[in-house]
């Protein structure tokens, strides 16, 4: 197991958070991150990326 970094303060926040981030880099598997907040990106909202992928698409059919 890796050694963990020595935290400057000991304010319960951070050391609860780095034993959380710890956990969860083990539980993924070799330090992969994993985000666990992500923003969910509503589909019916206008997407200009999305629009001129179609259209490229319908474009080489």
């Amino acid at each position: 197991m890796k050694k963990s970094k020595i935290t400057k303060s000991n304010s319960m926040d951070k050391i609860i958070k780095m034993i959380s981030r710890n956990e969860q880099m083990e539980r993924n598997g070799g330090g992969q991150w994993v985000a666990t907040h992500r923003v969910h990106k509503s589909k019916k909202t206008y997407s200009r990326k999305r629009f001129k992928r179609d259209t490229k698409d319908a474009l080489d059919d």
